[in-house]
Parts: structure tokens; C-alpha cells; sequence
């Protein structure tokens, strides 16, 4: 028999949920991108390369294979190749950590609310960290990963894959903006990164054996978020409606989506342009508090009533509100005692603008 839940048979069972992505939310630093400046030759063109790789080839060419979230597979090899174990990855990941002001108490509010999960691209390196500093269970987080130490490269391996890199730092950066679901002409600049791409991880990287490292890791993407929304749903019992997605990387697009078209909170929080353009909520801010909010909101009232509080996002209204935590309201209005954080209703008439908006906040944010 099943263990009897006195909670559950009164009734007083949860019936919304959170799901958050860290980066832009929590974390104020890409730590991949921060792997690869420490470790990689020219490390920040390294990783903006594999990354506008990345997205070409999922949204722009469209191929099949093609999946959002590749980046972190692509990159391992590479940072194998520059020496980086398991040791070294996790003390970066320790010391470059940037937390978002006042997520502690933030998600100390959230987690005695409602049921709340995570899901990253980043490696479990950087997880352990984010779990350390804010008393996170691990069990709640799907993230990317991947035991440097558990593949073996020689010598000649590390040699031939810096030179890769190599290859790739010399490329031309593509500098132009794509634009959701907008078809765009290859240019030269971009034809010649995704051939070397093509190349590397088409031919070239297949003849090593480290090639059983991008093989064999699990990496989160867009569609593993996705698959990450759905088990919970069959876990919790709680649909898309009465869930609240917090996301604003271009691989939280699908998660966001989902929760959007069926009725639940779908936040850009510090989002990048392809993340707004999925969300019904854009917050741009640079403490977590506002998110939590309009959580707090969703989860008491529902989603109309988010929409309202938004609409009438002003000091006075937010002053009068009676909210569970005053310390966690006040903290918001102290620490933005000028400007109260931008908080938006996304839909057809704004959504350009605001896109744009916050694409410009999270580069700034994030560097």
C-alpha cells in the first residue's frame, strides 16, 4: 500500500509549479563561455563561434539533426584538449560564480511556496555550485553532463584539437541579428564558419577517439527542456496552466512556448530576443525579487491576475500589496528606489520592441 498523506487527503494539494533556467535568473555569468575564456586559446570568440554555429544550424538552416543546446557538447572536447578536468572545471565554475542579488532569499521563498525545479544547459560542474550556495537538491536540477576525466586524449589528440580551435578563432565573427522564424540569405561570412563547423565536427573530430565524449554526455537543450516540462507534468499531476516557466536562453524558446500556448506563466526574465517572443511576461531587472512576486501572484491568484498586477506595475500598488513576505517586497523597492524593474505584458503589438529591449539588457547583464 501506498503511504497515507493526510496533506493530500484534506485537499490541500499543490496545484501550480515553477520551473526555472538559471542564466540571466540566477546566475549573472555564463559559466561555459567563462570555462572557455579561462582554458581555451582566445576562449570568448571560441565560444561565441561554436554558439552562433549552434543557432544557425538550428534555426536558420533548419536541418534535422540540428537541436538548439548543442554548444556544450561541441565545446568538451575542446576544453579537454586545453587541460581542463574535472578538478579545474569545478573550482572555475566555484570562483567565476555570479549570483544574482538577493536570490537567496529569493528562492528560499519560492521553494516554501510551490514545487520547484530547475533545468540548464550548464555543466553539473557549475550546478554543484549554484546547489551549494543556495541549498538546492540536486534531484530537482537537469543539467548537462559530462566527467572530463573519464575520457583518455593523447598528446597528439590535444594537439590536433587545439588546432581546431585554432581554425575557428581565425574565422570571421558573423555580426549580423537573426530574427525569429525570418528566412535570411547565407552570407560569406556565415558560409564559412559553418563549413569549418561542418568540417570539424562532420569529419575531422569523428577520426579521434574523444569523439565518444560528445556521444556519450548528456546535454540539455531546447528540446530536453521541453521533455523536462513534459515528465514533471506526469510526475506532479500539475498541468501547463498552473505552470510558471522562467527562462531567457534561446534553448528555454520550446519549454516557454508550451507553457504560453496553454495557458500558464511564461517569463522572459532578462531574456534574449528569441526567449521574449515566446513569453506572455518580460522582466528585465538586475535582482531577482520582481520575479518572485509575480510567482507568489500566480500562485494565489492565477495568471489574470498577474496580467493585472503588471498592468498596474507602479510603487504605490506594489506598497499596498499584501504579500506573504513584506521583507522580500520591501527588498525590491529598496533596492530599485528610482526605477522599479521593467515589467511587461508580451503580445503582437510590443513585442518587437520589448524583444529587442531586453536582448540588449541581457547582453549588458551577462557581458
Amino acid at each position: 500500500m501506498s503511504e497515507y498523506d493526510p496533506v493530500a487527503e484534506l485537499g490541500l494539494v499543490h496545484d501550480k509549479q515553477l520551473v526555472c533556467s538559471m542564466t540571466g535568473f540566477l546566475l549573472m555569468n555564463n559559466s561555459s563561455r567563462d570555462l572557455c575564456r579561462r582554458f581555451v586559446g582566445k576562449g570568448d570568440k571560441f565560444y561565441d563561434m561554436v554558439s552562433r554555429y549552434d543557432d544557425v544550424v538550428a534555426y536558420i538552416l533548419n536541418r534535422s539533426e540540428g537541436r538548439s543546446g548543442n554548444t556544450a557538447r561541441f565545446i568538451a572536447p575542446f576544453l579537454k584538449a586545453f587541460g581542463v578536468t574535472d578538478y579545474k572545471a569545478m573550482e572555475h565554475c566555484r570562483q567565476s560564480l555570479k549570483l544574482m542579488p538577493d536570490v537567496k532569499r529569493v528562492m528560499g521563498h519560492l521553494m516554501e511556496t510551490l514545487p520547484t525545479f530547475f533545468t540548464t544547459s550548464s555543466y553539473e560542474h557549475n550546478v554543484m555550485n549554484v546547489c551549494a550556495e543556495l541549498k538546492l537538491p540536486g534531484e530537482l536540477i537537469d543539467c548537462t553532463s559530462v566527467s572530463f576525466d573519464d575520457y583518455d586524449m593523447s598528446r597528439q589528440e590535444a594537439r590536433i584539437v587545439r588546432d581546431m580551435a585554432s581554425r575557428v578563432t581565425n574565422l570571421s565573427m558573423p555580426r549580423r541579428e537573426y530574427e525569429l522564424n525570418v528566412p535570411v540569405r547565407i552570407q560569406q561570412d556565415e558560409m564559412d564558419m559553418v563549413r569549418t563547423f561542418d568540417d570539424i565536427f562532420g569529419s575531422k573530430m569523428n577520426e579521434l577517439g574523444i569523439s565518444d565524449m560528445m556521444r556519450q554526455m548528456k546535454s540539455v537543450g531546447a528540446n530536453e527542456k521541453t521533455y523536462f516540462l513534459i515528465d514533471l507534468r506526469r510526475k506532479t499531476q500539475i498541468d501547463f496552466d498552473g505552470t510558471a516557466f522562467i527562462g531567457g536562453d534561446i534553448t528555454d524558446i520550446h519549454a516557454l512556448d508550451a507553457v504560453r500556448d496553454r495557458g500558464g506563466l511564461a517569463m522572459s526574465f532578462n531574456g534574449c530576443d528569441f526567449a521574449v517572443r515566446k513569453s506572455n511576461v518580460a522582466i528585465m531587472s538586475r535582482d531577482c525579487t520582481a520575479a518572485a512576486i509575480l510567482i507568489q501572484e500566480f500562485y494565489n491568484e492565477g495568471i489574470e491576475a498577474v496580467f493585472d498586477l503588471v498592468e498596474n506595475w507602479n510603487r504605490e500598488t506594489l506598497m499596498k500589496k499584501d504579500f506573504p513576505d513584506p521583507y522580500l517586497m520591501s527588498a525590491m523597492l529598496e533596492s530599485n528606489p528610482r526605477k522599479l524593474p521593467e515589467v511587461y505584458i508580451v503580445g503582437r503589438d510590443n513585442v518587437d520592441d520589448i524583444a529587442k529591449k531586453s536582448d540588449r539588457y541581457r547582453k549588458v547583464l551577462l557581458g
